[in-house]
């Protein structure tokens, strides 16, 4: 009796043939699908990275120009706010910018980033509303954001970053003052 108790112990945790095979067949399609991943993501990464080139020469542009106003971003107590870093450069004569972002934090569908001018020539309440965006899911580093306003912005002392959400309150992330 006690062969038997022993043979069946030892057939009963031996793994059989089919779930070797089974075990082989999921990891090979796991180790295909991660594959795939990865070349379906490493060519929007660079193509990604490649879109920016123009904004980086943009932004070269108007940093050589003397009237050209900079600011470093300063966080507020949002915790969202925590890991940005970047600056702001703005030309009130051609009435562009270009914000640099590292540490944006990627949004839901639902979620924007708008970026509002304060104009001395406008009042307190009604800020000039500049650009509306989302991050690039394929950028992996810092990115650029292109800063073109709805209106004239005649003296600006002010560059609000918000965090919009479709039916919640905003919440302000990020303040330049050049």
């Amino acid at each position: 009796m006690d062969s038997e108790t022993t043979m069946t112990s030892k057939t009963k945790y031996k793994p059989s043939l089919w779930f070797w095979l089974l075990l082989s067949g999921i990891s090979l399609v796991s180790f295909v699908l991660m594959g795939l991943q990865l070349l379906k993501y490493t060519p929007l990464s660079e193509e990604a990275e490649h879109s920016q080139n123009p904004l980086v020469q943009q932004r070269n542009r108007l940093l050589a120009i003397p009237k050209t106003l900079k600011g470093r971003w300063l966080k507020t107590l949002n915790p969202l706010a925590k890991k940005i870093q970047g600056d702001l450069v703005w030309n009130n004569t051609q009435q562009k910018g270009i914000m640099s972002f590292t540490g944006l934090p990627k949004l839901s569908e639902y979620q924007y980033y708008h970026l509002w001018i304060y104009d001395l020539e406008n009042s307190v309440k009604k800020p000039i509303s500049a650009t509306l965006f989302q991050t690039n899911p394929h950028l992996k580093k810092s990115f650029l954001v292109e800063i073109l306003p709805d209106k004239r912005v005649k003296t600006p002392y002010k560059f609000v970053l918000v965090l919009e959400t479709k039916g919640q309150a905003d919440q302000t992330l990020l303040l330049a003052q050049p």
